[in-house]
């Protein structure tokens, strides 16, 4: 959801990074974040031109690791590009044929900067789907990307994390005094409804939550190496 913290994980990742901002205006909380590139990005060509100036331009040695900020909003501008100057507020069922092809191959395209030795990490707003336009056969209600379900179900099959960022409220007592604490955590274990990924050796174990994310906890996730915090005691 919205300010859950999706932002300042990614500025955690390797410097220097680039941000793609996606009709969002959303990076206040990471200015001060040093070695970070904002680009505003606002036409579905800004996307592509992008993507080939980190595969084949300068950006190619320039930058080890990339964000997209986000997906959900690449998916509106890329609707925005099939339409064209058609003003029908219909999309046609070709339109949105294009809409997946064109969205899956740029899902892909970033994805492939790995290859580079680039992190790429793709931004998402939420969305539950229910039996009625969950992806192939699913009943069960899922949360996961709000793009349409084509896309979703290809974006996470295309990357090795997946998490949902969430703000834990907690209280504890202070001098006889009953405190609210909140922590900004992310569900990265298998759960229910959730969609969470995570693609590790087989038998390591994945914690359900990881309270204050960053890519070092992520990374040593992903190799078995993470250590749960230890649980404090009580008095």
């Amino acid at each position: 959801r919205a300010g859950t913290g999706k932002t300042a994980l990614s500025s955690t990742f390797p410097k220097p990074l680039l941000l793609l901002d996606i009709l969002q205006n959303g990076t206040d909380t990471i200015a001060k974040v040093q070695g970070v590139d904002v680009l505003k990005v606002k036409r579905w060509e800004d996307l592509e031109e992008i993507y080939w100036y980190l595969s084949k331009g300068k950006g190619k040695e320039k930058y080890k690791s990339v964000v997209v900020d986000q997906i959900t909003e690449a998916q509106d501008v890329c609707m925005s590009y099939v339409k064209g100057d058609n003003d029908d507020d219909v999309v046609s069922k070709r339109m949105w044929g294009e809409i997946s092809g064109e969205m899956k191959k740029l899902i892909l395209n970033y994805r492939d900067l790995i290859n580079l030795d680039k992190n790429v990490v793709f931004l998402a707003h939420e969305r539950a789907s229910d039996g009625d336009d969950a992806i192939e056969d699913q009943i069960d209600p899922t949360i996961g990307p709000r793009v349409m379900p084509s896309v979703a179900g290809f974006l996470n099959g295309a990357v090795a994390v997946i998490g949902n960022t969430f703000i834990r409220e907690r209280f504890k007592h202070v001098n006889n005094k009953r405190v609210r604490m909140v922590d900004y955590a992310m569900r990265i274990g298998p759960h229910a409804y959730y969609t969470t990924k995570v693609r590790h050796p087989v038998g390591v174990d994945t914690p359900d939550v990881v309270v204050n994310p960053n890519f070092e906890k992520i990374m040593a996730i992903v190799k078995g190496r993470y250590q749960q915090p230890a649980a404090k005691k009580k008095v």
